[in-house]
């Protein structure tokens, strides 16, 4: 017992700033992350004792998860909750930590965590298909002819993610392997690279003339993680009994809906390429990720750990827009088109 507290310590700086334990100082965004990612971890391996990954039997054991295994529908419900949770809070989380400036001197670990974020679209993606119904079917055909966009890698990357030129039973294995192997282990070195980053940095960043009381980690810190987590996993067990995970038809290669859509998370990039191929589907793409990666260095004012810091105005507002622009792209195409995507109110 011993050494595991002190390996849960060695896990946290000894001392912490007041600041650190307020709510407005963090959201409690990176526990809710963690929470998240523990808990697709437990309910993954769950599902993965009663799936097949072939095309005949694939449908047929989520049926039999949701419908004959004893708590199976809620541990499924349970999964793709926390799969969609984690994606909003990841970049809320990355958000924040924009807003605040709290990449000052930290490139090392903000570059860390955009490797996180790209992890969290990617696990989705994989994830996505495994149903093998009609819905998840014809979504990552779309998002896959999405990824062909990607500059100079996206028909290779393509091929890899569908195993072919076209989703098959290569696919459906693929998918698995890097949904419950290669994923997983490369979250937990980056997740592992991130947490130590944030010991190593002394925690949450904080203005450098900031000179305030500080508390050790243990208890307080703990405490307030501990509290972060226990909320996340009660909202994600409340949720899990009213919203089921969703599961339409049998997939059907020869009878595609119209439209047939990109995950939710990917229906953005798909109503920018309705638009232009070129610019939605490369050049804005590329432009956000340059911009992201190049933030901290962009960034002169100095003071970090500070809600939109006014030397930061012009970065803040960037982020801001770039924000907003994807949530009306995704509210446009998950919502406002109909068939042919052709766009149409809802009233």
């Amino acid at each position: 017992m011993k050494k595991r507290a002190n390996f849960f310590r060695h896990l946290h700086p000894p001392m912490i700033r007041q600041r650190t334990l307020q709510p407005s100082s963090t959201l409690g965004l990176g526990i809710v992350c963690l929470t998240c990612f523990l808990v697709l971890v437990a309910t993954g391996v769950t599902l993965l004792l009663y799936y097949m990954p072939y095309q005949e039997a694939a449908y047929d054991r989520i049926l039999h998860i949701v419908t004959t295994l004893r708590y199976g529908r809620l541990i499924r419900n349970l999964h793709f909750l926390a799969a969609n949770v984690l994606i909003v809070a990841a970049i809320s989380h990355l958000a924040r930590v924009f807003f605040m400036g709290s990449y000052q001197g930290r490139w090392l670990n903000w570059t860390y965590g955009l490797i996180l974020l790209s992890l969290v679209f990617f696990s989705n993606y994989t994830g996505y298909i495994l149903p093998w119904d009609q819905t998840s079917y014809w979504a990552i055909k779309v998002g896959s002819n999405l990824a062909a966009y990607i500059p100079g890698l996206g028909p290779s990357f393509k091929s890899f993610l569908l195993g072919g030129e076209d989703i098959s039973q290569e696919t459906l294995v693929r998918s698995l392997a890097l949904h419950v192997s290669v994923l997983p282990f490369l979250w937990s070195i980056l997740i592992s690279l991130h947490l130590w980053r944030i010991r190593k940095d002394g925690g949450l960043a904080a203005p450098e003339d900031e000179s305030t009381e500080r508390l050790p980690s243990s208890p307080w810190l703990f405490r307030a993680e501990l509290t972060a987590g226990l909320f996340t996993l009660s909202l994600l067990l409340s949720l899990a009994f009213f919203i089921d995970a969703p599961l339409s038809s049998r997939a059907d290669p020869l009878h595609p809906p119209n439209p047939a859509k990109a995950p939710w998370y990917f229906v953005g990039i798909q109503e920018m390429v309705s638009y232009s191929a070129t610019l939605g589907g490369v050049v804005i793409p590329v432009l956000i990720g340059v911009f992201l990666f190049f933030a901290p260095f962009l960034d002169r004012n100095r003071q970090a750990g500070i809600w939109f810091g006014r030397g930061r105005l012009t970065l803040n507002l960037l982020l801001g827009l770039i924000l907003l622009s994807q949530v009306l792209m995704i509210v446009v195409g998950q919502w406002l088109r109909t068939k042919n995507w052709v766009f149409k109110f809802p009233w």
